[in-house]
Protein backbone atom coordinates (compact mmCIF):
# COMPACT_ATOMS: atom_id res chain seq x y z
CA UNK A 1 0.00 0.00 0.00
CA UNK A 2 1.36 3.33 -1.02
CA UNK A 3 1.86 5.95 1.70
CA UNK A 4 -0.38 8.90 1.09
CA UNK A 5 1.46 12.17 0.52
CA UNK A 6 0.62 15.12 2.74
CA UNK A 7 -1.26 17.85 0.98
CA UNK A 8 0.31 20.45 3.32
CA UNK A 9 3.90 21.37 2.34
CA UNK A 10 6.31 20.88 5.22
CA UNK A 11 3.80 19.03 7.40
CA UNK A 12 5.91 15.88 7.66
CA UNK A 13 8.97 17.93 8.58
CA UNK A 14 6.93 19.89 11.15
CA UNK A 15 5.62 16.72 12.79
CA UNK A 16 9.07 15.14 12.91
CA UNK A 17 10.57 18.28 14.50
CA UNK A 18 7.84 18.43 17.12
CA UNK A 19 8.31 14.73 17.92
CA UNK A 20 12.07 15.15 18.22
CA UNK A 21 11.67 18.16 20.50
CA UNK A 22 9.38 16.28 22.85
CA UNK A 23 11.64 13.25 22.75
CA UNK A 24 14.61 15.40 23.76
CA UNK A 25 12.91 16.61 26.95
CA UNK A 26 13.90 14.68 30.10
CA UNK A 27 11.08 12.86 31.78
CA UNK A 28 10.20 14.65 35.00
CA UNK A 29 9.93 12.75 38.24
CA UNK A 30 6.46 12.52 39.76
CA UNK A 31 5.77 15.68 41.73
CA UNK A 32 4.43 15.05 45.26
CA UNK A 33 0.77 15.99 45.61
CA UNK A 34 1.61 18.15 48.62
CA UNK A 35 3.76 20.31 46.34
CA UNK A 36 1.33 20.56 43.42
CA UNK A 37 -1.57 21.34 45.76
CA UNK A 38 0.27 24.29 47.28
CA UNK A 39 1.43 25.53 43.88
CA UNK A 40 -1.99 25.23 42.26
CA UNK A 41 -3.72 27.03 45.11
CA UNK A 42 -1.04 29.72 45.40
CA UNK A 43 -0.11 30.45 41.79
CA UNK A 44 -3.80 30.15 40.88
CA UNK A 45 -4.79 32.94 43.24
CA UNK A 46 -6.78 35.70 41.55
CA UNK A 47 -4.10 38.28 42.35
CA UNK A 48 -1.81 36.48 39.86
CA UNK A 49 -4.34 36.31 37.03
CA UNK A 50 -2.27 38.65 34.85
CA UNK A 51 1.16 37.60 36.08
CA UNK A 52 3.64 35.01 34.86
CA UNK A 53 5.23 32.35 37.04
CA UNK A 54 8.39 30.38 36.35
CA UNK A 55 10.22 27.86 38.50
CA UNK A 56 12.75 25.08 38.41
CA UNK A 57 13.59 22.52 41.10
CA UNK A 58 16.41 20.03 40.65
CA UNK A 59 18.37 17.46 42.59
CA UNK A 60 21.68 19.09 43.51
CA UNK A 61 23.67 15.88 43.19
CA UNK A 62 22.27 14.29 40.04
CA UNK A 63 20.87 17.34 38.27
CA UNK A 64 17.54 15.56 37.81
CA UNK A 65 14.76 18.05 37.10
CA UNK A 66 11.96 17.53 39.61
CA UNK A 67 9.45 20.27 38.88
CA UNK A 68 9.46 23.18 36.46
CA UNK A 69 7.35 25.71 34.65
CA UNK A 70 8.51 28.33 32.15
CA UNK A 71 12.05 27.48 33.20
CA UNK A 72 13.63 28.73 29.98
CA UNK A 73 11.80 32.06 29.84
CA UNK A 74 13.62 35.31 30.52
CA UNK A 75 12.49 37.13 33.66
CA UNK A 76 13.58 40.32 35.39
CA UNK A 77 15.65 38.79 38.22
CA UNK A 78 15.87 41.72 40.64
CA UNK A 79 18.32 41.29 43.50
CA UNK A 80 19.03 37.61 42.95
CA UNK A 81 21.46 38.89 40.29
CA UNK A 82 23.71 39.55 43.31
CA UNK A 83 24.35 35.78 43.41
CA UNK A 84 26.25 36.11 40.15
CA UNK A 85 28.36 39.02 41.40
CA UNK A 86 29.15 37.37 44.74
CA UNK A 87 30.28 34.22 42.95
CA UNK A 88 32.44 36.26 40.57
CA UNK A 89 34.32 38.21 43.25
CA UNK A 90 34.83 35.03 45.32
CA UNK A 91 36.15 33.30 42.21
CA UNK A 92 38.46 36.21 41.32
CA UNK A 93 39.95 36.92 44.76
CA UNK A 94 39.08 33.95 46.97
CA UNK A 95 36.97 34.00 50.15
CA UNK A 96 40.02 34.69 52.37
CA UNK A 97 41.04 37.87 50.56
CA UNK A 98 41.29 40.93 52.83
CA UNK A 99 41.13 44.60 51.91
CA UNK A 100 44.23 46.55 52.96
CA UNK A 101 43.84 50.31 53.34
CA UNK A 102 47.25 51.96 53.86
CA UNK A 103 48.48 55.47 54.65
CA UNK A 104 51.77 56.74 53.21
CA UNK A 105 53.95 59.69 54.23
CA UNK A 106 55.26 61.50 51.14
CA UNK A 107 58.09 63.58 52.52
CA UNK A 108 60.66 63.58 55.32
CA UNK A 109 59.84 63.19 59.00
CA UNK A 110 62.05 64.99 61.50
CA UNK A 111 61.24 65.66 65.12
CA UNK A 112 57.71 64.32 64.61
CA UNK A 113 57.02 66.76 61.76
CA UNK A 114 56.15 65.48 58.28
CA UNK A 115 57.37 67.98 55.70
CA UNK A 116 55.12 66.64 53.00
CA UNK A 117 51.74 64.99 52.50
CA UNK A 118 49.84 62.08 53.99
CA UNK A 119 48.02 59.90 51.48
CA UNK A 120 45.26 57.42 52.43
CA UNK A 121 44.82 54.84 49.65
CA UNK A 122 41.29 53.54 49.17
CA UNK A 123 40.99 49.77 48.84
CA UNK A 124 37.27 49.31 48.16
CA UNK A 125 36.55 48.23 51.77
CA UNK A 126 32.89 49.29 52.04
CA UNK A 127 32.68 48.54 55.76
CA UNK A 128 35.92 50.32 56.73
CA UNK A 129 35.23 49.58 60.36
CA UNK A 130 31.49 50.31 60.44
CA UNK A 131 30.37 46.67 60.56
CA UNK A 132 33.51 45.14 62.07
CA UNK A 133 33.08 42.95 65.16
CA UNK A 134 35.78 41.77 67.57
CA UNK A 135 35.60 38.21 66.20
CA UNK A 136 36.78 39.35 62.73
CA UNK A 137 33.30 39.17 61.21
CA UNK A 138 30.94 41.83 59.87
CA UNK A 139 27.63 42.69 61.51
CA UNK A 140 24.35 43.30 59.68
CA UNK A 141 20.70 43.92 60.48
CA UNK A 142 17.91 42.06 58.70
CA UNK A 143 16.71 45.39 57.29
CA UNK A 144 19.74 47.55 56.57
CA UNK A 145 20.30 51.27 57.11
CA UNK A 146 21.03 51.64 53.39
CA UNK A 147 17.31 51.04 52.74
CA UNK A 148 16.16 53.92 54.95
CA UNK A 149 15.37 55.88 51.77
CA UNK A 150 12.94 53.27 50.37
CA UNK A 151 9.91 54.07 52.52
CA UNK A 152 9.67 50.44 53.65
CA UNK A 153 9.36 49.80 57.40
CA UNK A 154 12.10 48.57 59.68
CA UNK A 155 15.48 50.14 58.88
CA UNK A 156 17.82 50.22 61.87
CA UNK A 157 21.31 51.37 62.70
CA UNK A 158 23.84 48.72 63.61
CA UNK A 159 24.19 48.47 67.37
CA UNK A 160 27.60 49.25 68.85
CA UNK A 161 28.87 50.42 65.47
CA UNK A 162 31.23 53.30 64.81
CA UNK A 163 31.09 54.95 61.36
CA UNK A 164 34.50 56.54 61.98
CA UNK A 165 36.24 53.36 63.15
CA UNK A 166 38.40 53.11 60.03
CA UNK A 167 39.76 56.66 60.02
CA UNK A 168 40.24 56.62 63.81
CA UNK A 169 42.28 53.42 63.61
CA UNK A 170 44.52 54.81 60.88
CA UNK A 171 44.96 58.10 62.73
CA UNK A 172 46.11 56.28 65.86
CA UNK A 173 48.62 54.34 63.81
CA UNK A 174 49.96 57.53 62.20
CA UNK A 175 50.45 58.99 65.67
CA UNK A 176 52.18 55.78 66.83
CA UNK A 177 54.55 56.00 63.85
CA UNK A 178 56.00 59.17 65.37
CA UNK A 179 54.24 61.82 63.29
CA UNK A 180 52.89 64.68 65.38
CA UNK A 181 52.33 67.27 62.68
CA UNK A 182 51.66 67.31 58.95
CA UNK A 183 52.99 70.48 57.34
CA UNK A 184 51.74 69.50 53.91
CA UNK A 185 48.33 68.26 52.85
CA UNK A 186 46.19 65.15 53.36
CA UNK A 187 44.87 63.40 50.28
CA UNK A 188 42.76 60.37 49.41
CA UNK A 189 44.01 58.15 46.59
CA UNK A 190 40.72 56.89 45.17
CA UNK A 191 42.16 55.62 41.89
CA UNK A 192 41.70 51.88 42.46
CA UNK A 193 38.89 52.28 39.96
CA UNK A 194 37.26 55.32 38.39
CA UNK A 195 34.46 56.80 40.47
CA UNK A 196 31.36 55.57 38.67
CA UNK A 197 27.75 56.81 38.62
CA UNK A 198 26.37 54.81 35.70
CA UNK A 199 24.24 52.32 37.70
CA UNK A 200 20.92 53.06 39.43
CA UNK A 201 22.05 52.88 43.07
CA UNK A 202 24.47 55.79 43.35
CA UNK A 203 28.16 56.52 43.36
CA UNK A 204 30.77 53.77 43.32
CA UNK A 205 34.09 54.82 44.84
CA UNK A 206 37.10 53.03 46.30
CA UNK A 207 36.91 54.91 49.62
CA UNK A 208 33.98 54.42 52.01
CA UNK A 209 33.09 56.08 55.32
CA UNK A 210 29.79 54.96 56.90
CA UNK A 211 29.14 53.32 53.53
CA UNK A 212 29.06 56.84 52.08
CA UNK A 213 25.75 57.83 53.61
CA UNK A 214 24.75 60.18 56.43
CA UNK A 215 22.31 58.48 58.83
CA UNK A 216 19.71 60.99 60.06
CA UNK A 217 17.45 59.97 62.97
CA UNK A 218 14.32 62.02 63.76
CA UNK A 219 12.53 61.62 67.10
CA UNK A 220 9.18 63.16 68.11
CA UNK A 221 8.92 65.65 70.97
CA UNK A 222 5.53 67.20 71.79
CA UNK A 223 2.90 68.29 69.30
CA UNK A 224 3.65 71.69 67.80
CA UNK A 225 7.36 71.52 68.62
CA UNK A 226 10.31 70.74 66.35
CA UNK A 227 11.31 67.09 66.35
CA UNK A 228 14.72 66.15 67.68
CA UNK A 229 17.13 65.32 64.89
CA UNK A 230 20.51 63.63 65.21
CA UNK A 231 22.90 62.32 62.57
CA UNK A 232 26.10 60.44 62.06
CA UNK A 233 28.91 60.66 61.36
CA UNK A 234 29.45 64.14 62.73
CA UNK A 235 31.92 66.22 60.72
CA UNK A 236 32.63 69.78 59.66
CA UNK A 237 31.89 68.50 56.14
CA UNK A 238 28.17 68.15 56.92
CA UNK A 239 25.48 70.34 58.45
CA UNK A 240 21.89 69.12 58.88
CA UNK A 241 19.02 71.63 58.90
CA UNK A 242 16.04 70.40 60.92
CA UNK A 243 12.62 71.31 59.51
CA UNK A 244 10.78 68.34 61.00
CA UNK A 245 7.73 69.24 63.11
CA UNK A 246 6.02 67.07 65.69
CA UNK A 247 2.25 66.78 65.15
CA UNK A 248 -0.57 65.15 67.08
CA UNK A 249 -1.64 62.95 64.18
CA UNK A 250 0.18 60.29 62.18
CA UNK A 251 2.61 62.61 60.45
CA UNK A 252 3.91 62.05 56.92
CA UNK A 253 7.01 60.67 55.18
CA UNK A 254 10.07 62.81 55.79
CA UNK A 255 12.06 64.22 52.89
CA UNK A 256 15.81 64.72 52.66
CA UNK A 257 17.51 67.03 50.18
CA UNK A 258 20.89 68.64 49.70
CA UNK A 259 20.37 72.40 49.90
CA UNK A 260 23.93 73.11 48.81
CA UNK A 261 27.20 71.20 49.11
CA UNK A 262 27.64 70.16 52.73
CA UNK A 263 24.14 71.27 53.85
CA UNK A 264 21.33 68.73 54.16
CA UNK A 265 17.72 69.56 54.99
CA UNK A 266 15.30 67.09 56.51
CA UNK A 267 11.66 68.17 56.53
CA UNK A 268 8.17 66.87 57.17
CA UNK A 269 5.85 65.93 60.01
CA UNK A 270 6.43 63.31 62.68
CA UNK A 271 3.59 61.93 64.78
CA UNK A 272 3.97 62.58 68.51
CA UNK A 273 3.55 58.86 69.24
CA UNK A 274 5.70 57.57 66.38
CA UNK A 275 8.93 55.69 66.81
CA UNK A 276 12.24 57.27 65.74
CA UNK A 277 12.56 57.47 61.96
CA UNK A 278 15.80 56.85 60.08
CA UNK A 279 16.59 58.58 56.78
CA UNK A 280 19.82 58.66 54.82
CA UNK A 281 21.56 61.16 52.57
CA UNK A 282 24.13 59.92 50.07
CA UNK A 283 27.61 61.43 50.18
CA UNK A 284 28.12 63.00 46.73
CA UNK A 285 31.94 63.24 46.85
CA UNK A 286 33.30 60.27 48.85
CA UNK A 287 36.99 61.22 48.52
CA UNK A 288 36.54 64.78 49.79
CA UNK A 289 34.32 63.60 52.64
CA UNK A 290 36.83 60.89 53.62
CA UNK A 291 39.64 63.44 53.58
CA UNK A 292 37.80 65.74 56.01
CA UNK A 293 36.90 63.02 58.50
CA UNK A 294 40.45 61.61 58.31
CA UNK A 295 41.98 65.01 59.11
CA UNK A 296 39.52 65.35 62.00
CA UNK A 297 40.52 61.89 63.24
CA UNK A 298 44.22 62.81 63.02
CA UNK A 299 43.68 65.91 65.09
CA UNK A 300 41.62 64.00 67.69
CA UNK A 301 44.51 61.59 68.02
CA UNK A 302 47.25 64.17 68.49
CA UNK A 303 48.39 64.78 64.91
CA UNK A 304 48.13 68.43 63.87
CA UNK A 305 47.45 69.15 60.19
CA UNK A 306 48.34 72.51 58.70
CA UNK A 307 45.95 72.15 55.75
CA UNK A 308 42.28 73.08 56.13
CA UNK A 309 40.09 70.11 56.95
CA UNK A 310 37.28 71.00 54.57
CA UNK A 311 37.47 71.40 50.84
CA UNK A 312 38.03 69.22 47.80
CA UNK A 313 40.35 66.26 47.78
CA UNK A 314 43.74 67.57 46.48
CA UNK A 315 44.45 65.14 43.68
CA UNK A 316 47.54 67.16 42.75
CA UNK A 317 49.17 65.74 45.88
CA UNK A 318 48.94 62.20 44.48
CA UNK A 319 51.88 60.60 42.66
CA UNK A 320 51.39 59.60 39.04
CA UNK A 321 51.64 55.94 39.97
CA UNK A 322 49.56 54.16 42.61
CA UNK A 323 52.73 52.34 43.63
CA UNK A 324 54.11 53.63 46.93
CA UNK A 325 57.45 52.58 48.52
CA UNK A 326 56.78 50.20 51.37
CA UNK A 327 59.18 52.13 53.61
CA UNK A 328 56.85 55.17 53.49
CA UNK A 329 53.82 53.35 54.89
CA UNK A 330 52.89 54.71 58.32
CA UNK A 331 49.55 52.94 58.84
CA UNK A 332 47.41 50.17 57.41
CA UNK A 333 43.96 48.81 58.19
CA UNK A 334 43.27 45.15 57.32
CA UNK A 335 39.67 44.06 56.85
CA UNK A 336 37.87 40.81 57.68
CA UNK A 337 37.74 38.17 54.96
CA UNK A 338 36.00 38.80 51.65
CA UNK A 339 33.44 36.09 52.46
CA UNK A 340 32.15 38.37 55.22
CA UNK A 341 31.53 41.09 52.65
CA UNK A 342 29.66 38.85 50.24
CA UNK A 343 27.60 37.64 53.21
CA UNK A 344 26.53 41.21 54.02
CA UNK A 345 25.69 41.86 50.37
CA UNK A 346 23.54 38.71 50.13
CA UNK A 347 21.97 38.73 53.60
CA UNK A 348 20.69 42.32 53.44
CA UNK A 349 20.61 42.61 49.63
CA UNK A 350 22.97 45.56 49.74
CA UNK A 351 22.79 47.18 46.32
CA UNK A 352 25.81 49.49 46.39
CA UNK A 353 27.85 46.79 48.09
CA UNK A 354 27.01 44.45 45.21
CA UNK A 355 27.96 47.07 42.62
CA UNK A 356 31.18 47.69 44.54
CA UNK A 357 32.10 44.01 44.22
CA UNK A 358 31.82 44.33 40.43
CA UNK A 359 34.21 47.31 40.49
CA UNK A 360 36.60 45.32 42.72
CA UNK A 361 36.58 42.51 40.15
CA UNK A 362 37.41 44.99 37.38
CA UNK A 363 40.35 46.32 39.43
CA UNK A 364 41.55 42.80 40.18
CA UNK A 365 41.69 42.15 36.44
CA UNK A 366 43.70 45.31 35.81
CA UNK A 367 40.92 47.68 34.75
CA UNK A 368 39.75 50.92 36.35
CA UNK A 369 36.41 50.75 34.52
CA UNK A 370 33.63 49.21 36.65
CA UNK A 371 31.77 48.07 33.53
CA UNK A 372 34.66 45.71 32.77
CA UNK A 373 33.71 43.90 35.97
CA UNK A 374 30.38 42.96 34.39
CA UNK A 375 32.24 41.44 31.44
CA UNK A 376 34.25 39.31 33.84
CA UNK A 377 31.07 38.41 35.70
CA UNK A 378 29.36 37.20 32.53
CA UNK A 379 32.42 35.13 31.57
CA UNK A 380 32.56 33.62 35.07
CA UNK A 381 28.94 32.59 35.34
CA UNK A 382 29.07 31.20 31.80
CA UNK A 383 31.70 28.75 33.13
CA UNK A 384 29.09 27.69 35.68
CA UNK A 385 26.44 26.92 33.10
CA UNK A 386 24.64 30.26 32.72
CA UNK A 387 23.58 31.06 29.17
CA UNK A 388 24.54 34.52 27.82
CA UNK A 389 21.41 34.28 25.68
CA UNK A 390 18.94 34.16 28.58
CA UNK A 391 21.02 36.04 31.18
CA UNK A 392 21.83 39.68 30.45
CA UNK A 393 23.63 41.95 32.93
CA UNK A 394 23.24 45.72 33.12
CA UNK A 395 24.44 46.28 36.70
CA UNK A 396 25.75 44.36 39.69
CA UNK A 397 22.79 44.77 42.05
CA UNK A 398 19.81 43.76 39.93
CA UNK A 399 18.44 47.32 40.05
CA UNK A 400 18.03 47.64 36.30
CA UNK A 401 14.74 46.79 34.62
CA UNK A 402 16.82 45.49 31.70
CA UNK A 403 18.58 42.70 33.64
CA UNK A 404 17.39 39.26 32.60
CA UNK A 405 17.85 35.64 33.64
CA UNK A 406 15.90 32.40 33.68
CA UNK A 407 14.92 29.81 36.31
CA UNK A 408 16.93 27.18 34.45
CA UNK A 409 20.07 29.36 34.45
CA UNK A 410 19.86 29.71 38.22
CA UNK A 411 19.31 26.04 38.92
CA UNK A 412 22.29 25.03 36.77
CA UNK A 413 24.45 27.80 38.25
CA UNK A 414 23.61 26.88 41.86
CA UNK A 415 24.37 23.21 41.27
CA UNK A 416 27.76 23.93 39.77
CA UNK A 417 29.00 26.58 42.21
CA UNK A 418 28.79 24.04 45.00
CA UNK A 419 31.80 22.26 43.51
CA UNK A 420 33.89 25.46 43.52
CA UNK A 421 36.53 25.94 46.21
CA UNK A 422 34.51 28.91 47.48
CA UNK A 423 31.12 27.18 47.17
CA UNK A 424 30.64 26.77 50.92
CA UNK A 425 31.40 30.47 51.50
CA UNK A 426 28.84 31.41 48.86
CA UNK A 427 26.12 29.24 50.39
CA UNK A 428 26.80 30.42 53.95
CA UNK A 429 26.25 34.00 52.81
CA UNK A 430 22.65 33.44 51.69
CA UNK A 431 19.67 34.49 53.85
CA UNK A 432 18.05 31.59 55.68
CA UNK A 433 14.29 31.17 55.47
CA UNK A 434 12.69 32.03 58.81
CA UNK A 435 16.04 32.78 60.43
CA UNK A 436 17.94 35.82 59.14
CA UNK A 437 18.50 38.33 56.37
CA UNK A 438 15.72 39.39 54.04
CA UNK A 439 13.75 36.20 54.82
CA UNK A 440 14.06 36.38 58.62
CA UNK A 441 10.32 36.59 59.26
CA UNK A 442 9.00 34.55 56.33
CA UNK A 443 8.06 31.02 57.51
CA UNK A 444 9.56 31.64 60.96
CA UNK A 445 8.57 28.81 63.30
CA UNK A 446 7.55 26.42 60.52
CA UNK A 447 9.23 23.04 59.84
CA UNK A 448 10.98 24.53 56.80
CA UNK A 449 12.63 27.35 58.78
CA UNK A 450 16.41 26.99 58.77
CA UNK A 451 16.34 24.49 55.89
CA UNK A 452 16.13 26.85 52.89
CA UNK A 453 19.11 29.06 51.96
CA UNK A 454 17.76 31.60 49.54
CA UNK A 455 18.43 34.96 47.92
CA UNK A 456 15.35 37.00 47.12
CA UNK A 457 14.83 39.73 44.55
CA UNK A 458 12.33 42.51 43.96
CA UNK A 459 11.76 45.20 41.35
CA UNK A 460 8.86 47.61 41.90
CA UNK A 461 8.03 50.52 39.62
CA UNK A 462 5.42 53.14 40.51
CA UNK A 463 3.63 55.98 38.78
CA UNK A 464 2.74 58.57 41.45
CA UNK A 465 0.49 60.51 39.06
CA UNK A 466 -1.99 57.61 38.90
CA UNK A 467 -1.19 55.81 42.18
CA UNK A 468 -0.33 52.69 40.19
CA UNK A 469 2.60 50.34 40.65
CA UNK A 470 3.82 47.04 39.27
CA UNK A 471 6.25 44.44 40.55
CA UNK A 472 8.25 43.41 37.52
CA UNK A 473 10.17 40.91 39.66
CA UNK A 474 9.55 38.94 42.85
CA UNK A 475 12.11 36.15 42.80
CA UNK A 476 13.98 33.54 44.82
CA UNK A 477 16.92 31.24 44.15
CA UNK A 478 18.82 28.99 46.48
CA UNK A 479 19.41 25.65 48.18
CA UNK A 480 17.05 23.35 50.07
CA UNK A 481 17.85 20.71 52.65
CA UNK A 482 14.71 18.67 51.98
CA UNK A 483 12.79 16.80 54.65
CA UNK A 484 13.88 13.47 53.16
CA UNK A 485 17.55 14.43 53.42
CA UNK A 486 17.79 15.16 49.73
CA UNK A 487 19.71 18.27 48.63
CA UNK A 488 17.93 20.48 46.12
CA UNK A 489 18.47 23.69 44.18
CA UNK A 490 15.53 25.83 43.17
CA UNK A 491 14.57 29.09 41.53
CA UNK A 492 11.20 30.77 41.64
CA UNK A 493 10.23 33.78 39.50
CA UNK A 494 7.15 35.99 39.34
CA UNK A 495 6.71 38.95 37.03
CA UNK A 496 4.14 41.62 36.27
CA UNK A 497 2.09 41.82 39.47
CA UNK A 498 -0.12 44.91 39.72
CA UNK A 499 0.14 46.65 43.09
CA UNK A 500 -2.07 49.01 45.04
CA UNK A 501 -0.50 52.07 46.77
CA UNK A 502 -0.09 50.20 50.08
CA UNK A 503 1.90 47.43 48.30
CA UNK A 504 -0.24 44.79 50.05
CA UNK A 505 -0.09 42.53 47.00
CA UNK A 506 3.70 42.59 47.10
CA UNK A 507 3.85 41.59 50.76
CA UNK A 508 1.32 38.81 50.08
CA UNK A 509 3.38 37.56 47.11
CA UNK A 510 6.56 37.62 49.17
CA UNK A 511 4.83 35.52 51.82
CA UNK A 512 3.45 33.20 49.13
CA UNK A 513 6.92 32.57 47.74
CA UNK A 514 8.07 31.59 51.21
CA UNK A 515 5.20 29.09 51.35
CA UNK A 516 6.20 27.65 47.99
CA UNK A 517 9.82 27.23 49.09
CA UNK A 518 8.55 25.55 52.26
CA UNK A 519 6.41 23.23 50.15
CA UNK A 520 9.51 22.12 48.23
CA UNK A 521 11.38 21.52 51.47
CA UNK A 522 8.58 19.48 53.04
CA UNK A 523 7.48 17.68 49.88
CA UNK A 524 10.79 16.14 48.82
Amino acid sequence: MRRRRSSCPGATLFVSVVISLFAAQPALAEVPASVTNVFESTAGNARYANSTWGWDVADMTTGETLYQRNANLQFVPGSIIKDYGAATVLDALGPRYRFRTPVYARGSVKGGVLSGDLVLVGSGDFSFGLRNRPDDTLAYTNFDHNYADTGLPGPALLKNSDPLAGVNDLARQVRASGIRRVRGNVAIDDRLFNTFTGWPDGTMASIWVNENVIDITSMPTSAGKPAKVDWRPKSAAIRVVNNVKTVSGDGSPLSVRTVRPGVIEIAGQLGAKSKPVLNISHVPDPASFARTVFIEALERNGVAVDAAATGSNPRRALPRSRSYPGSTRVAQRVSPKLSEYTKVVLKVSYNRGADNMVCIVAAAKGSRDCVDGLRTELATIKRFGVSPVTTILFDGAGSSEFDRSSPDDYSVFLRRVQSASWGAAFRSGLPILGVDGTFAQNQRGTPAAGKVFVKSGTRIQGTPSTDQAVASAITQAGFIDAKSGRKLVFSLFLRDLSLSPDLSEFFAADEDQGKLAAAFQQGY
